[in-house]
């Protein structure tokens, strides 16, 4: 945003809100002006039920929980994959307010290049597909990318993820364990799933009975949730400062100016902090249920007056613990006569 600049870090590892829930699928067979949907019944008027963008848009519509809108963007794709981020770069221009990307290609190339374009936004993209050799190769690469594979990538799994997960509440749940309905088991074995694990991707299994997303993490190795709460965060941050600044008739450059910002991040804060009866939230708290989050910022009197004559509040920083997930339970125990 141009006013408010917000950078949010990492320190995870071992160690307008409609955006977080509005996917965009880019349609490659048809030219087709960006155009929001609200069930599969309104997609067959501009797509035949044989179509892959039908196909695609049907399992993310066919879930129980699923987007109320769904956009789509359309052109006539031939070879080239760097057409595929030119028309997403000059979609943007104009409507931005997606946050996840699906798209009816599913080749090597077309998926390294969405992903590499993805990585610059901070956006989310989804993709099937059945190369394990690529999981290995963009292992590491991409925090806003996460892979899928699957011996039937046309049943468009990853896809049908998004279409299950983006109506819910960041901070809410992880996409590990998600069922994705009318999609079947893989027919991997153990050494395969694992070798996928370790490719920083996922597939989708049946375990103890139930057909699951394996593993929830961008092919950096990141939780895909602790992405979507930088992203969430820095947007939420960035809004409501710059609504402080736009609103009021001024923030004065004094103490009660930098108090006034300050309230406004952590208002934010406070309002993603774990919520001890659902679980829900993206900050934990400590053992006496205190908000696990702080923030630091100058005084004035401490700030450059060069700094101060550019109308410039530098230096306010916060630091937060992310609540997380437990995706694995080790249990020992012992039975004696």
């Amino acid at each position: 945003m141009r006013y408010v600049d917000v950078q949010i870090s990492r320190e995870t590892k071992p160690i307008s809100e409609k955006g977080f829930g509005l996917p965009l699928l880019l349609a490659t067979s048809k030219e087709l002006e960006y155009k929001e949907y609200t069930g599969i019944e309104d997609v067959a008027a501009d797509f035949d039920e044989s179509t892959k963008e039908y196909k695609l848009l049907s399992r993310m519509f066919g879930q129980t929980l699923r987007p109320a809108e769904i956009a789509v963007h359309g052109f006539v794709y031939a070879s080239d994959a760097t057409t595929l981020t030119s028309k997403l770069n000059d979609l943007i221009k104009t409507h931005n307010d997606f946050y996840y990307v699906v798209c009816t290609e599913q080749g090597d190339e077309e998926i390294t290049a969405l992903a590499e374009w993805t990585n610059t936004q901070d956006k989310l993209y989804g993709v099937t597909t059945s190369n394990i050799e690529l999981a290995e190769t963009l292992k590491g690469k991409y925090d806003n990318t996460f892979i899928l594979v699957h011996d039937q990538p046309e049943t468009y799994v990853a896809e049908g993820l998004i279409g299950a997960c983006a109506p819910k509440k960041i901070g809410a749940y992880t996409w590990t364990f998600k069922n994705v309905q009318g999609v079947p088991a893989v027919k991997y074995d153990n050494t395969m799933i694992n070798r996928i694990h370790e490719a920083n991707a996922s597939t989708y299994i049946n375990e103890a009975g139930l057909l699951i997303n394996s593993k929830g993490v961008a092919t950096s190795g990141e939780y895909i949730d602790v992405i979507q709460a930088t992203h969430y965060l820095k947007a939420r941050i960035a809004e409501s400062v710059f609504r402080l600044l736009a609103l009021r008739d001024k923030v004065p450059g004094t103490d009660t100016g930098i108090g006034l910002v300050v309230a406004e991040v952590e208002g934010v804060l406070a309002s993603t902090v774990e919520n001890t009866t659902t679980g829900e939230g993206i900050i934990a708290r400590d053992d006496a249920g205190n908000p696990m989050y702080t923030i630091t910022f100058p005084r004035r009197k401490d700030i450059p007056k060069n700094t101060l004559a550019q109308r410039i509040l530098p230096d306010i920083q916060w630091t937060a613990t992310i609540a997380g997930a437990f995706e694995k339970v080790q249990i020992r125990g012992v039975l004696t006569v």
